[in-house]
């Protein structure tokens, strides 16, 4: 889903990853992280259970550039 807000010029987009437990959501979300640039991400957020490795979910925030003028920010 993207939300674009020309007032502030940005374009927000928000990917959700679904599945089943241990099929690499998070794998995938902390694979990402370690990838991009620190001046480029957020503080990942993840919430951790004894019994599964993540309850509801992980949140990564991502600013990649601009697009035509437009910030773009991706909520992974």
């Amino acid at each position: 889903m993207s939300l674009v807000n020309f007032t502030t010029r940005e374009i927000t987009c928000k990917i959700v990853y679904y599945g089943p437990g241990r099929s690499g959501k998070t794998t995938n979300l902390q694979y990402i992280y370690g990838r991009v640039p620190e001046d480029r991400r957020g503080r990942m957020v993840s919430l951790a259970t004894q019994t599964d490795r993540t309850l509801f979910f992980d949140f990564l925030p991502l600013e990649l550039g601009s697009i035509s003028g437009f910030k773009t920010r991706f909520q992974l």
